[in-house]
């Protein structure tokens, strides 16, 4: 970005929450952007580690630094007092135990302003023990395609739901918050921030890392994520219904996958916390029998259970128990967790 242009103020929404090994490198990553016009909104979660300490001492270095402390809520509930908070006319998101290349936010916002965008977006570097394990592409850079375009591809899981790969004018998120609560709360809320959006640009490069951690939601084990994910599939089932009813199978498919795994954990472990959203995921599969049974997508592993399931009950369960005791979960992944 050239220094005649205007340059409008970014804010990035930080929840913190007993990251105290990891937070310096994050909000360094913050203060070493070229781009300057920030705001940094580091929202302490109620954390009972170093880092609320360490919130308060980056503030008093950094005038761009706002700090919030608030009781555990989680992280949606974190990243919604960012956005009641917020005054930047543009917004992101950095979880707080990732960082970002220095010149993703001058580059992203260059592009945005120029193209006259309502979204940017970049790719995102998995990294674990400093390499990286995957990468998460989108489109070629340059690529413009409509609000409307990407959130069909959201809704049907293509180029996933995570919020922190852009950046969003802040009028995208006038009425749009996080679920408290939700695990993968994204799922459930991103494609609404771009069904608002009239266009959304790409930039095909891997600004945004995010670090692998054992602690972190999509490594840490409970039954529940699957029926978590499920909610979020769901919702994006129901939109469809509303605005897209070409990719309505597709998305009844999506949200079947994540119900026939949450039963799949209840009869094969028998934990208890799974116990009402294994009635609900039923009731939502007998529902929509006849839709799911006739479509022709699903992976093999999981159009056997659902078969199964629809067939015999009892049968179904028997499986499970069979599944988990053999080893076979784990082979067909269903042991995800």
């Amino acid at each position: 970005m050239s220094k005649n242009e205007v340059k409008p103020k970014l804010s990035i929404i930080v929840p913190v929450y007993n990251v105290e090994k990891y937070l310096g490198k994050c909000v360094d990553s913050l203060l070493n952007q070229f781009y300057k016009n920030l705001e940094i909104i580091l929202v302490d979660d109620g954390s009972s580690d170093g880092c609320p300490h360490l919130c308060d001492l980056y503030a008093q270095k950094d005038s761009r630094i706002v700090v919030i402390h608030k009781k555990n809520g989680g992280l949606a509930s974190a990243r919604n007092t960012g956005l009641d908070n917020c005054s930047g006319e543009y917004i992101a998101f950095l979880d707080s135990d990732d960082w970002i290349d220095p010149e993703a936010y001058d580059k992203m916002l260059s592009f945005l302003l120029s193209a006259e965008l309502d979204i940017v977006c970049c790719e995102i570097s998995r990294v674990q023990n400093g390499k990286e394990i995957e990468r998460y592409q989108f489109y070629k850079s340059g690529s413009i395609l409509t609000g409307r375009d990407v959130t069909r591809e959201i809704l049907l899981d293509k180029i996933g739901s995570h919020v922190v790969k852009a950046i969003y004018k802040k009028e995208c998120w006038a009425g749009v918050r996080f679920p408290v609560g939700r695990l993968y709360e994204d799922i459930p809320v991103t494609f609404k921030v771009f069904a608002a959006a009239k266009n959304v640009g790409f930039i095909a490069e891997p600004f945004y890392k995010y670090r692998e951690n054992d602690a972190g939601i999509t490594l840490s084990p409970k039954p529940i994520k699957p029926y978590h994910e499920f909610l979020g599939f769901k919702d994006h089932y129901d939109y469809a219904l509303k605005e897209y009813p070409e990719i309505v199978d597709e998305c009844l498919a999506n949200a079947a996958m994540y119900a026939i795994s949450t039963c799949f954990h209840y009869y094969s472990e028998k934990n208890q916390e799974l116990r009402e959203p294994s009635a609900h995921t039923e009731q939502f599969l007998k529902e929509n029998k006849r839709q799911i049974m006739a479509y022709r997508g699903f992976i093999k592993t999981r159009k056997i259970a659902i078969s199964i399931f629809y067939f015999s009950k009892p049968l179904f369960k028997l499986m499970c128990r069979l599944f988990n005791k053999t080893g076979l979960q784990k082979l067909t992944h269903f042991d995800m967790k």
